[in-house]
């Protein structure tokens, strides 16, 4: 009884990270500081290292039949997200920006139109509290309140990701951050398919829903994990040749349309919430 939802690219139409960052260059900017040139060096960067190791790493794609083996090449990317992180720390772009001004920016975003959130998510998300459903939303965004502002903060729903400190560095989550595992490994940032399925796996050990149904919606390949362990996974894209889809089917998945699932298929796939039928939901 428990659903899991990323949020850019999958509540989300398009990825929100560029409209966050652009927020935060304004805020810069008002303050009389140019950051510009050194994000756009952050990106450029980081485009760079991720190629990298995408070109670099073996096997190759299309050896990668199985799951453990995509899955261990997307873990491997954890020291490439480490390293981006580090240069945003340094960049120093979200320094002094407050949560309530992130959660502004979120509201302000969609109500510009700026951001747009896929047709029926609000409607879906609400009917399913109603019947009993525990909601997270589980992203490696790097603010949780421009999540909550951007989702309009609906009733119910938590929110696990990231978060700005006041002196601007990005900091892991909770979950992922128990008092006992800080002292000892150190702190550890949302940011990859491994850490998705531990947070996950957290919150429904914590919650005591470890023998319950839940349900996970993600759009790229750092919701693969999840997507697997979960009883039943929906996959958000707006067609049927997404990178995750064409991932999925190369290790061995099929992923029909919602519209041509059976209940022999654990995972299944849509561009809105509104395709998705209520009966899928009925608790027993």
């Amino acid at each position: 009884m428990s659903i899991f939802l990323d949020f850019d690219g999958t509540i989300t139409v398009k990825d929100t990270v560029g409209e966050l960052a652009n927020f935060a260059l304004r805020v810069r900017a008002d303050e009389g500081v140019d950051l510009k040139k050194e994000w756009n060096a952050v990106v450029s960067a980081y485009v760079d290292d991720h190629s990298a190791h995408v070109d670099g790493y073996q096997p190759q794609s299309h050896a990668r039949s199985l799951p453990e083996h995509e899955i261990e090449f997307l873990r491997q990317m954890k020291t490439v997200e480490t390293r981006s992180l580090g240069r945003i720390n340094d960049c120093r772009l979200f320094r002094g920006i407050s949560p309530e001004s992130f959660r502004e920016a979120g509201r302000d975003l969609v109500r510009k139109g700026t951001i747009n959130l896929r047709p029926g998510f609000r409607r879906f998300v609400e009917e399913r509290i109603k019947e009993g459903w525990r909601v997270w939303i589980l992203s490696v965004n790097w603010s949780s309140a421009f999540i909550e502002g951007a989702c309009g903060e609906l009733p119910g729903v938590k929110v696990i990701a990231n978060d700005v400190r006041e002196d601007g560095a990005i900091a892991g989550p909770p979950v992922l951050n128990p008092p006992a595992a800080s002292s000892t490994k150190g702190p550890r940032n949302l940011t990859n398919s491994r850490d998705k399925l531990d947070a996950m796996e957290s919150v429904l050990q914590a919650e005591s829903l470890t023998s319950k149904s839940s349900v996970y919606f993600g759009d790229s390949t750092t919701d693969l994990e999840c997507l697997l362990a979960a009883d039943q996974g929906f996959v958000i894209s707006d067609r049927d040749e997404s990178s995750l889809l064409r991932t999925l089917r190369r290790i061995g998945k099929e992923v029909p349309h919602v519209r041509d699932q059976s209940s022999a298929h654990r995972l299944a796939w849509t561009s809105n919430y509104e395709d998705i039928p209520d009966n899928k939901f009925v608790l027993n």
